[in-house]
């Protein structure tokens, strides 16, 4: 009978979701990312605006405007939760001149997109130094899912689009260095 063997899964593609008002805090977000993590190999269009989730209630005020953010570097999934550390102490950064900085960092994988939040939620699993998990898509014959749990911001025709196109480019890529 064969063994069951423990193997690490290839690196997943690093994304930030960044609701904000002024065009000022993206561009500095930009710079403050691409020193941090690596260079930003797609940012989408305007996307509809980040509703804050229950959870998010008490310490987020999402601005007009959200954009998705992905970068060239490939992260194991346990890297997951130091980026998301790294993300809080940008926001607080930005939030001292635009208080609706909201960032959402997640990763893409062949079956799943994956973002991270700092309060526990019923569809949610605990990672570590609290940070949670959330699976907002799963990729099924052929078409990502949202999870019926999923913010209706993942709902959204645009947002299926970029990420769609964001998994195709990681499968593309999966195996180059």
């Amino acid at each position: 009978m064969p063994q069951e063997i423990l193997e690490r899964p290839v690196g997943a593609s690093f994304f930030l979701i960044v609701s904000y008002e002024n065009e000022d805090t993206l561009f500095e977000l930009k710079n403050l990312a691409e020193k941090k993590f690596s260079k930003i190999l797609y940012e989408s269009v305007l996307l509809p605006k980040w509703v804050a989730d229950e959870t998010e209630r008490e310490f987020a005020y999402p601005g007009r405007y959200t954009k998705v953010l992905s970068f060239k570097q490939r992260i194991h999934r346990e890297e997951i939760v130091e980026k998301k550390k790294d993300c809080l102490e940008f926001q607080t950064l930005l939030q001292k001149k635009d208080l609706s900085v909201l960032l959402i960092p997640g990763y893409v994988t062949s079956h799943n997109i994956v973002i991270t939040k700092s309060k526990d939620d019923f569809h949610r699993m605990y990672l570590f130094q609290g940070v949670y998990a959330e699976t907002v898509y799963y990729f099924s014959r052929g078409i990502l899912q949202p999870l019926p749990s999923s913010q209706s911001y993942f709902k959204e025709k645009e947002v299926i689009y970029f990420f769609n196109t964001l998994r195709e480019s990681y499968e593309f890529n999966k195996f180059k260095s």
